[in-house]
């Protein structure tokens, strides 16, 4: 069988591509642990997904379906079990123990700008999303959800990320004004005109 230049090109065009959309496929599913996530261990939350097994940021696509909703990005990410990136600050409970902690979101960040947000928490070779209330901009943290070498709870903070997806009411542009067209202001000129001559009219009689 021969196969011309250009068919090698087409073949290896449509190969590659191929591969790129399997890979985006496969990134796109997240695997599950089996074990189930709790929605108490992150404070101004209202739902949780996981465990699952990896990382978030090289697990998440925009393909990947969190909470019924796609088209996720990553924001902000405070990369250790403590420390502040952009407006996202993590502190930890006890400075030995990176199991719990307190996080904040400054009055830099706005809730409003985006359709939805969601924290995810990674520790071991684990991680969990958890949708945000959409309001709270403090609260606690814990690694319940995150699993140690051993399958057991309770692995060290790696990372707390920030996702969101959408854009909120804020971005919202204003309807403008209609601007009247030359020919509607000069119609509108002479009937104003008309009605002050038919009044200086009716004046004289």
């Amino acid at each position: 069988m021969n196969f011309s230049k250009s068919g090698w090109i087409s073949l290896s065009v449509a190969t590659v591509a191929s591969l790129t959309l399997g890979v985006e496929a496969a990134s796109a599913q997240l695997s599950a642990t089996g074990m189930s996530c709790n929605v108490a261990n992150l404070t101004g939350t209202t739902d949780c997904e996981g465990i699952f097994s990896g990382n978030d940021s090289n697990t998440i696509t925009t393909e990947t379906s969190l909470f019924g909703k796609t088209g996720w990005t990553e924001l902000f990410k405070v990369d250790n079990s403590s420390g502040t990136t952009g407006p996202l600050t993590v502190k930890l409970n006890e400075a030995r123990e990176e199991t719990s902690g307190t996080w904040e979101l400054s009055e830099d960040f706005n809730f409003d700008s985006y359709e939805s947000v969601m924290f995810v928490l990674k520790g071991g070779n684990s991680f969990t999303s958890y949708l945000s209330d959409g309001e709270t901009m403090a609260g606690d943290w814990n690694t319940n959800d995150a699993l140690k070498g051993n399958g057991r709870r309770g692995a060290g903070l790696s990372h707390f990320t920030v996702w969101t997806t959408g854009t909120g009411n804020d971005n919202d542009e204003p309807t403008p004004t209609p601007v009247p067209e030359p020919a509607a202001l000069l119609g509108l000129g002479s009937v104003a005109l008309a009605s002050r001559f038919l009044r200086r009219k009716s004046d004289e009689v």
